[in-house]
């Protein structure tokens, strides 16, 4: 006899998404795969917004739907409660700024099934979260090589292993096998869990077949945010984690020194000054190209904003890098046993 009731169980941690959770649900609930066979598990960090309400109201909708308590608010202790709780032989997390077609579900089980791998995701169309000029310029450049380096899931790629995928489908056994998500990482736990199972031999797949729509930051405000609350976990993840360390994260630390070092040189050591501005234009020029291809699919008002965007986000994204490093150093040789206090979602690049 099985020792799991269900098939899936779907895991959505979520505080204050009241714009969101209402179209996340109703895109999974219309999922093609069979009622009977999955459940919803909701784990609310004690939203003050209506999110709440608007989960218990879907329950009528989907009886498979049910709605939990995290009272660290954060993400990572989130998804422990759901798996502590999931009845289904299959661990899919979904998030609640995302939409999933009909036959997501389906897909993320076939794939398993097919590859073998320990977890499946798959591609991730950003879309703008508003229908300001910036919103849309975030989407677009979000999906970029130049500011996202080669995250083949944010770039539209697929069909191979990966290091990481967005979210994932996950074998049940795999939490026995490596453990759950690490509660003292706010950020950052979705690529340190998936290094973990690359360390005990899992694979990560990534496939053409699998999709989801992510609507991102509609503000600068909150773009610049995520940035620095990304790189700022990203140091603390390394010294902490050093398996999860990954170049690609590390790609801003090093423009924001370099750029540091230019404004230095300039001042204080003339000789080197002209060599670092050589390296500097380079990046100005990519930063001027991305701009000219969104102008020309977008409108020209496009032209300088996304360089500006791309600048601003990598220059923050390094110096909070340097700043978890310099928060991280003195607890480098212990884990701390304190709770996590910060409310936001992973969304590392």
């Amino acid at each position: 006899m099985n020792e799991y009731s269900l098939c899936v169980s779907i895991i959505i941690p979520m505080r204050n998404e009241e714009k969101y959770i209402g179209k996340c649900l109703d895109s999974v609930i219309a999922n093609s795969f069979p009622g009977d066979q999955y459940e919803i598990l909701v784990v609310d960090g004690d939203s003050t917004d209506r999110s709440r309400e608007i989960v218990l109201e879907k329950q009528s909708q989907f009886p498979g739907l049910r709605l939990l308590r995290n009272p660290q608010k954060v993400v990572p202790p989130g998804m422990n409660i759901g798996i502590r709780q999931a009845r289904g032989r299959y661990i899919i997390r979904m998030d609640a700024h995302s939409e999933y077609p009909p036959d997501y579900i389906a897909s993320c089980i076939a794939e398993l099934q097919r590859t073998g791998a320990a977890n499946v995701g798959g591609r991730w169309f950003t879309r703008p979260g508003s229908d300001s000029a910036v919103a849309k310029t975030i989407a677009f450049i979000t999906q970029s090589p130049a500011v996202v380096g080669n995250a083949r899931y944010r770039l539209g790629k697929g069909d191979c292993y990966v290091d990481t995928v967005p979210f994932g489908a996950f074998r049940r056994e795999i939490f026995d096998q490596v453990g759950l998500f690490r509660e003292d990482l706010v950020r950052h736990q979705d690529y340190e869990l998936n290094a973990r199972i690359r360390q005990a031999g899992g694979k990560i797949f990534l496939s053409p077949k699998i999709y989801n729509i992510y609507y991102n930051v509609p503000t600068y405000k909150k773009f610049m945010r995520q940035a620095y609350v990304n790189g700022l976990w990203c140091a603390r993840a390394w010294t902490r984690y050093p398996v999860s360390f990954c170049w690609r994260h590390a790609v801003p630390l090093v423009f924001a020194l370099g750029f540091l070092f230019l404004i230095f040189s300039g001042i204080v050591m003339r000789p080197l000054f002209w060599p670092a501005l050589a390296v500097f234009s380079l990046y100005a020029i990519s930063c001027l190209v991305l701009g000219v291809r969104m102008a020309a699919q977008h409108g020209w008002r496009h032209l300088f904003l996304a360089p500006a965007l791309m600048f601003s986000y990598h220059f923050v994204y390094g110096v909070s890098t340097l700043f978890g490093f310099l928060d991280a150093v003195p607890q480098m040789w212990r884990v701390p046993q304190g709770k996590s206090t910060a409310g936001e979602q992973s969304k590392a690049l």
